[in-house]
């Protein structure tokens, strides 16, 4: 069976909200999260967004569920969502192993410094 795909408006409608501005800042970024994106809205949600097309959310919902997501239930927090969505997961580990890399080569730096300024003084 062929994996379901999203038609362009529902593509463009899930874009085009605050939920895409709080999960990637380029259309690029937002196109390559469009799951977490689609994930944040709840069915009420969806439903205002797509003139109250029932159809339409079910195919949201059958595209996320192949994805193995669901939409959000109207009890959960918004927060709560964000803080699982695996998109945020992935950029706090490219940042720390960045941030470790830059105060490595700083310390390299800083000891080749060192041996510099000692090889220059005077015995």
């Amino acid at each position: 069976m062929a994996e379901p795909h999203l038609p362009e408006r529902i593509v463009t409608s899930l874009i085009s909200s605050d939920y895409a501005r709080l999960v990637g800042r380029t259309l690029s970024e937002q196109l390559d999260y469009l799951v977490d994106i689609a994930s944040l809205h709840t069915r009420d949600e969806l439903l205002r967004r797509l003139g109250r097309d029932r159809a339409l959310v079910r195919r949201v919902e059958t595209w996320l569920g192949s994805h193995g997501r669901r939409l959000r239930r109207p009890t959960e927090s918004i927060d709560s969502a964000m803080c699982g969505l695996e998109f945020r997961k992935r950029r706090i580990r490219r940042s720390r192993l960045g941030a470790r890399r830059r105060r490595l080569e700083a310390k390299a730096a800083a000891k080749v410094a060192a041996k510099a300024t000692a090889s220059e003084e005077p015995r």
